[in-house]
């Protein structure tokens, strides 16, 4: 069908052969349209495919095909209103139904067969440049080539995903390197005001790294060492400032802390400025993933006045000690005096004896020896008595020594013989044989047992003669410390002193000046002992001291 400006004429090529056909087709117009039926013979009788003959004449066809056929869509012809083959059997089938089921086809109403549409190749549309916007409307788009949505949506959405997840990465990248920065800043502000705080207050902060030997450390730690500006605040160089004697402690003490996870304190001496400063080290370290020690931390503080009072302190407490001694035997006086002299009453009896003896017309050698021998020991004893009061009386400074405690329980009843005889108050010792020696001094721990056996002999001032008894024991406990009891049968303590009994200027004694236990306590404490005094479940009180042994005073040393 063809149009000529407003007429249009309808041409039929029916019972031609495919060539007649062929060529009156390459004659139809370009504004003419072109409608294939079906064509299974031509007009020789030849037999086609229809199929084929509607691809073969829409590809040679100057002007759109259309065909009702929908066979033929997808093959070169743009459409139509087309029917489906499917769609047909289906209203058949439906229709032969019905009448097998007895209606009358004359009383069946004729039918439009629910599968027509308008249907078209979006490729023909193409080709012959026809817009798809004045198809009528609902008509069915064939062959449309899709979008890339159509296509590859779950492309386009995993592509989608990912720039949104690079965007949100990126995003928070920037964000987490904005609040680095602002971190770093605060850091920085942070640890600036730290170590001007720290150096405020005279304490130098750093951290060492062991993997890589690398030290930090605050410039106020430089001045804390007396180290010039143009030295490298190296590890060598905080050592090298700490005086020889110092050094090889501070080692050690950083090395058992590591083995022992634990914070590591030493005391040091550096020279600066010409003068002896002390510096406190204090350490922890800090392990790996592998639990070794990584990196160790900590801070240098100046305690320089604080070790020049506690040295002051110290002098102080000395002093007092010694005073308190002095003041013991004072009031021992009497009893120092008869058991000096005793020993020298005999000295000048066996003296006399033995000019006796000698002056005989056969003197008895063997008898002489005797006097000779008892004048010596006479003269032993006295000079023990003399030299335990010199050591108590001196002002020397500490001498630590290998303590025997039995022998100084001994030597300490020793001393006081006279006072106990005189006060009527008997002793039983219950020394445990075979015990580990302690470390300490020897005058300080004497006088410590010294003030408490007269304590114990001044709390039976009251009590019945018969009753008056002090009992001193030692023993081991648990192989780690020694242990010396002093109990008395007097009233014990009384229930308001339990609790103040070792506070200085408390006492229980109308004379007393209440410096006895405290000082006791200070020089057990200083032997890494521990000293208590309580009531007795059987009356009286007891005293108990507690020193380490030997052994384990050297191990922690």
């Amino acid at each position: 069908m063809g149009g000529r400006g407003d007429r249009f004429e309808t041409t039929y090529l029916f019972e031609l052969s495919y060539d007649a056909l062929v060529a009156e087709l390459k004659r139809v117009p370009p504004d003419a349209i072109v409608i294939i039926l079906t064509v299974f013979l031509d007009g020789s009788g030849k037999a086609f495919v229809p199929v084929e003959v509607a691809t073969a004449l829409a590809a040679l066809s100057p002007a759109p095909t259309y065909s009702p056929y929908d066979t033929f869509l997808g093959n070169g012809v743009i459409g139509g209103s087309v029917d489906t083959f499917e769609s047909i059997g289906t209203a058949a089938a439906d229709l032969t139904l019905d009448i097998m089921g007895g209606k009358d086809p004359a009383t069946i109403p004729p039918s439009v067969s629910p599968g027509q549409a308008f249907r078209v190749d979006a490729r023909a549309l193409q080709r012959w440049n026809l817009r798809e916007s004045n198809l009528p409307t609902g008509t069915i788009v064939l062959f449309k080539a899709p979008t890339i949505w159509e296509a590859h949506r779950n492309l386009v959405l995993a592509s989608v995903f990912m720039f949104a997840l690079q965007t949100s990465v990126a995003a928070a990248l920037l964000i987490q390197r904005r609040r680095r920065r602002r971190a770093e800043t605060l850091l920085k502000e942070s640890e600036e005001r730290m170590t001007l705080a720290a150096a405020s207050v005279n304490i130098g902060i750093w951290q060492f790294d062991r993997e890589t030997s690398e030290l930090w450390a605050t410039e106020h730690s430089r001045v804390l060492f007396g180290l010039g500006s143009g030295i490298p605040l190296t590890r060598e160089a905080f050592l090298t400032a700490i005086l020889p004697e110092d050094r090889e402690t501070a080692l050690a003490s950083f090395s058992k802390a590591s083995r022992e996870d634990q914070s590591a304190v030493t005391d040091v001496r550096v020279a600066r400025d010409g003068k002896q400063r002390w510096i406190r080290i204090r350490a922890r370290f800090h392990p790996n993933d592998q639990g070794a020690p990584k990196q160790l931390s900590g801070v240098f503080v100046d305690i320089t006045e604080q070790k020049t009072a506690e040295i002051e302190t110290a002098l102080q407490r000395q002093e007092v000690a010694h005073l308190m001694r002095v003041s013991v035997l004072g009031e021992l006086s009497g009893a120092i005096a008869h058991e000096i002299n005793q020993p020298l009453t005999a000295i000048q009896s066996n003296a006399e004896t033995g000019l006796d003896l000698v002056a005989a017309d056969t003197p008895d050698l063997i008898e002489i020896r005797d006097v000779f021998q008892d004048i010596v020991d006479d003269n032993r004893r006295a000079s023990e008595v003399i030299q335990r009061l010199r050591n108590l009386l001196k002002k020397d400074q500490a001498t630590i020594a290998s303590v025997d405690v039995n022998e100084l329980v001994t030597s300490t009843l020793r001393l006081l013989n006279n006072e106990l005889i005189s006060r009527r108050i008997s002793v039983k010792l219950d020394l445990t044989q075979s015990l580990p020696t302690t470390i300490g001094d020897p005058v300080q721990l004497q006088q410590v047992l010294l003030n408490l056996v007269m304590n114990a002999m001044d709390a039976m001032a009251s009590t019945a003669v018969a009753q008056r008894l002090v009992t001193v024991s030692t023993l081991l406990w648990r192989a780690n410390a020694i242990v010396v009891r002093v109990k008395d049968c007097g009233p014990g303590i009384p229930p308001a002193g339990e609790s103040r009994i070792f506070e200085p200027f408390y006492t229980t004694k109308a004379h007393g000046l209440g410096l006895g236990l405290p000082i006791c306590s200070t020089i057990i404490e200083a032997h890494g002992g521990n000293i208590e005094l309580s009531n007795d479940n059987f009356g009286g009180a007891v005293a108990m001291i507690s020193l380490p042994v030997r052994s384990l005073l050297i191990a922690a040393q």
